[in-house]
């Protein structure tokens, strides 16, 4: 090695100590990345330090485990009014062969009934579906009375003075007080009791309204043959 050489080596050994001393870049390999004060750069990221996190992925968001329940009530909050709508408007496949409603206003009571001692009256007024309105002892669910009154009708019948747990059928098609109204029977229980005094009564309005104070609820069960 000749003297040029020396001096080439020892100028090359002053510039990398003088770049190690201000921070510059140690050596690329042939992969592209570059390390620098220990750390490894991806030379396709533009050289931005993962630990900035620029490149993290988004934390997940887990639903809490009540969210799912609370929106299946809500919506069957809103299914099961519905479904109920639909039946008293006759919009479930009915193929059977419908018979005459009973005339407005006509009764069906128990067969061991003696007779009313004392009276009070009950007024029902019909939407745009059929009624048989009955009323049962709370004490032991057995049937006490059932009215039918017809769509867009307004009646007052004499009721026995006691209370009652009042139940709700509604309809189109009418097959009888077996089969009631088919698959389009809607069958609700008013939710509170009803006393009916002597010399006293009540009226109900089977329109549905917002604000209406007959609160009700759909019954799962079909309603009992008569």
């Amino acid at each position: 090695m000749g003297l040029d050489d020396r001096d080439y080596m020892r100028d090359r050994r002053r510039a990398e100590r003088e770049g190690a001393r201000l921070g510059s870049a140690s050596w690329i390999d042939r992969k592209g990345r570059v390390e620098h004060h220990g750390l490894w750069f991806d030379a396709k990221h533009g050289g931005h330090s993962n630990r900035t996190g620029r490149y993290r992925s988004r934390p997940r968001v887990v639903p809490h485990p009540w969210q799912k329940w609370l929106f299946l009530l809500m919506a069957l909050s809103i299914l099961i009014p519905m479904y109920g709508e639909l039946q008293r408007k006759g919009w479930l496949p009915d193929f059977e062969k419908a018979v005459p409603f009973p005339q407005t206003g006509s009764v069906t009571v128990p067969a061991n009934t003696v007779g009313i001692v004392s009276r009070s009256s009950l007024t029902i007024v019909t939407g745009e579906a059929n009624a048989v309105v009955q009323l049962f002892d709370p004490a032991t669910n057995g049937h006490a009375l059932s009215i039918y009154v017809a769509a867009k009708s307004r009646v007052t019948v004499p009721v026995p003075s006691a209370t009652y747990r009042m139940r709700l059928i509604e309809g189109q098609k009418w097959h009888g007080t077996t089969r009631y109204f088919g698959p389009n029977t809607s069958y609700e229980t008013v939710a509170e009791l009803m006393t009916f005094e002597p010399r006293s009564g009540h009226i109900i309005d089977l329109h549905r309204r917002p604000g209406g104070n007959l609160r009700t609820q759909l019954m799962l069960s079909r309603p009992l043959s008569l």
